[in-house]
């Protein structure tokens, strides 16, 4: 399996390509400016939103300033999917470096992710033996499950499942379709490593009697990931199932700011028609195809429009029920 998910970008080509090769490269050069510049504000904005949350302790103003640095944080997802695909800097060492580092904080096990992500791309929104491992509420039970996705219950479940098994040497059943076994060795020893550094903090914190990492850290992660899941919840749920990128992924388009705060990453039907293009090429990429493929503007619009669909998916599932005398 390619670790680029190449794949997933050879399904729009073909007799009804949405881009050729040659049209596409252009979008598909990667700089290091432009990933330093945008990283560079993202932890100054988290420094800001840090130092505001420390102004405002033991005032009324620490919850939206708690809210606020919990979005700041959560947003830190979109460069760390964006180096796992190795498109955040032209130089290898520099996207690697920040991958891991930035992994760190937001909960998360680099190589583990990189595999499970990129069969997402090959195989999006497609079910089967070899499947999209990220497929979401594809049965939501209408308002329920959508309500609890967003609670980030499973998410957190999930992670703490496989960091944990992962740390034991345990394979979870579900990765064994995606993840080499030759790799399994590199997979435990990134998961012993993430508790290891976990653990050296929580000593630190321990032995210096500090709430510093609870407060400027963890608690902002859980609080934020909401917003992350949220926002996830646009890309291709109430889409169709099946291979055809054109139809399966959303791009919704939403506010400039909020656009670059996610880095670009609400271009996601151009992301995955070819993952390769790094997120300051998506808009213009955009600008190029996106009448060819799904849009919608609006994120609150977008959500509404997903949950009608859902309620009328369950209403129709339960009139075709067959009924009992």
């Amino acid at each position: 399996m390619s670790m680029s998910a190449t794949d997933s970008a050879d399904l729009a080509f073909g007799k009804d390509e949405v881009i050729s090769r040659k049209e596409l490269k252009p979008f598909t050069r990667r700089t290091d400016r432009h990933g330093l510049t945008y990283l560079a504000v993202h932890m100054s904005a988290l420094v800001a939103s840090g130092v505001l949350l420390y102004l405002s302790l033991g005032t009324w103003w620490v919850v939206p300033a708690m809210l606020l640095h919990a979005f700041v944080m959560t947003n830190i997802y979109t460069p760390v999917h964006d180096c796992s695909h190795g498109t955040v800097f032209r130089t290898r060492w520099l996207n690697e470096t920040v991958y891991r580092f930035l992994s760190l904080i937001y909960i998360w096990t680099p190589l583990y992710y990189r595999y499970r992500h990129a069969m997402h791309h090959t195989y999006t929104q497609v079910r089967g033996k070899e499947r999209d491992p990220d497929i979401i509420l594809s049965d939501p039970h209408w308002i329920s499950g959508y309500l609890y996705y967003a609670t980030t219950i499973p998410y957190w479940k999930r992670q703490f499942t496989w960091l944990g098994s992962h740390a034991l040497g345990i394979k979870e059943p579900a990765d064994h379709y995606f993840i080499p076994d030759d790799e399994w060795p590199r997979i435990f020893r990134e998961a012993r490593y993430t508790w290891a550094v976990y653990a050296a903090i929580a000593a630190a914190a321990i032995y210096f009697s500090s709430w510093v990492p609870v407060i400027y850290w963890l608690l902002p992660r859980f609080i934020g990931e909401p917003f992350r899941r949220w926002n996830n919840l646009t890309e291709h749920c109430g889409l169709p199932e099946g291979p055809d990128l054109r139809a399966n992924t959303r791009t919704t388009l939403t506010w400039k700011w909020l656009e670059a705060v996610v880095w670009n990453m609400n271009y996601h039907a151009e992301h995955h028609i070819s993952p390769q293009v790094p997120f300051h090429a998506l808009p213009a990429l955009h600008e190029k195809i996106g009448d060819k493929l799904h849009h919608e503007r609006g994120l609150i619009n977008v959500h509404l429009r997903t949950i009608r669909y859902y309620r009328d998916f369950a209403r129709q599932r339960e009139s075709a029920a067959p009924r009992h005398a």
